[in-house]
């Protein structure tokens, strides 16, 4: 292999895979913090954990385009980074909306 294809290789590895994983685990750790929420009882009101596990779904959905993205970008058109861009932001306000209302709930 060239040098510029292993860089290329190497690039979409480190880029592409590794930002998938990530986003996978943070779907799933948004969508057990209302269980943790609970087994601390610290669950006053739900609403903010709603929004959380609402957040953790889209980071779940925005990875799954992701994925879908970096294995069948040969057959399929590249429009699928829409889907990542738009759930990401979707998934980040969600959370950020979901964190601050356990935390006003929380410190009340």
């Amino acid at each position: 292999m060239t040098k510029i294809s292993l860089k290329l290789a190497f690039s979409k590895l480190l880029l592409g895979e590794k930002m998938s994983v990530e986003l996978m685990w943070l779907g799933l750790v948004l969508l057990i913090a209302p269980v943790l929420g609970a087994y601390a009882k610290i669950i006053k009101d739900k609403r903010g954990f709603v929004w959380l596990t609402g957040a953790g779904a889209m980071y779940l959905l925005a990875e799954a385009f992701n994925v879908g993205q970096v294995y069948l970008t040969e057959w399929i058109p590249s429009g699928l980074n829409y889907g990542t861009m738009i759930f990401n932001i979707i998934g980040l306000i969600a959370t950020f909306i979901g964190a601050l209302m356990v935390a006003s709930s929380v410190f009340k």
